[in-house]
């Protein structure tokens, strides 16, 4: 240690020490004030962590809600629209095909009609005819058993054809009343609402599966913001501990320098010195611990 007999140039042992004591000083008041700000930087980013992670969860929620709109409700509604569309368009082909029979029924069941109606109009002309011809005129039953025979047989032709013509009539208004049923049924009205069901369920569909792409990036998105406070939580968490590090290793030597022991009569800066380490009322609360003075050293400077 330096004795208090020093040189009075610029390598007097008061003046370094001083000045290393005024150093060590200054650099431990910044590592204090860098811990402090580090310190308060870290409690900002703690709470932007938290922030993150509530971010993150929301919009982690908000994907699965959606992916379950889709599996639960989009896609099963989707494929009944698909089943409907093709369904519909099936009816709708066959109600053509009906359509087309029912005409072409229609048509031949009036030819029919038409003849059944000429073949009965026939046989009661061919009946009077015979009527006037062979049958007396006073009305009363012939003793002719031919006559009788014709007269029989023609009652028969006659109720045979009007049986096939009114039964060709009905035939032929069964088939009018088939035909109206079947316009009525239309259901080529369908195809249009079907039309309409597809493209609504689709643009339900398109907007869910958007919902999950977005959702999906809002996610991925979230995640890389919660990582990059993270790291950066990191290297402030380490900045701080170095900053107290420095200031606690600074003080360290301030104690060794003002309090540690020595041999003989030595300089006491601390306590002496007060201009050098102490000025002004940085220091006011710091305790002063006398130096403790060991066994006279033989060598001074």
């Amino acid at each position: 240690m330096a004795s208090k007999n020093g040189n009075d140039n610029g390598n007097n042992p008061e003046a370094i020490i001083c000045e290393t004591l005024t150093v060590i000083k200054n650099e431990k008041n910044a590592a204090d004030s860098s811990e402090a700000a580090g310190r308060t930087l870290q409690e900002s980013k703690e709470k932007a962590q938290g922030y993150k992670i509530c971010c993150l969860d929301s919009a982690e929620k908000s994907h699965k809600v959606y992916q379950d709109i889709m599996s639960c409700v989009t896609l099963g509604n989707y494929k009944k629209t698909e089943i409907i569309q093709g369904n519909t368009e099936e009816y709708i082909k066959k109600d053509e095909d009906i359509e087309k029979l029912i005409k072409e029924s229609s048509k031949l069941l009036n030819e029919m009609r038409v003849k059944m109606e000429e073949a009965h109009n026939a046989a009661c002309a061919m009946s009077n005819c015979v009527k006037n011809k062979l049958f007396p005129k006073s009305g009363k039953p012939s003793k002719d058993g031919k006559i009788g025979e014709i007269e029989h047989d023609l009652k028969e032709i006659m109720d045979k054809t009007k049986t096939l013509d009114e039964k060709g009539q009905n035939a032929f208004e069964s088939a009018v009343t088939i035909a109206g049923i079947q316009t009525f049924t239309n259901t080529h009205s369908l195809k249009e609402f079907v039309k309409l069901l597809v493209d609504a369920v689709k643009i339900f569909k398109d907007c869910v599966d958007a919902n999950i792409k977005s959702t999906a990036e809002d996610v991925s998105k979230a995640r890389e913001e919660l990582n990059a406070v993270v790291e950066e939580l990191a290297q402030i968490m380490c900045d701080t501990a170095s900053e107290s590090t420095t200031s606690q290793g600074l003080e360290c030597i301030i104690k060794f320098i003002c309090e540690s022991e020595c041999d003989g009569e030595c300089l006491d800066l601390c306590e002496e010195y007060g201009s050098c380490y102490d000025k002004g009322k940085e220091n006011e609360g710091r305790k002063k611990t006398p130096r403790r003075k060991g066994k006279q050293s033989a060598d001074q400077y």
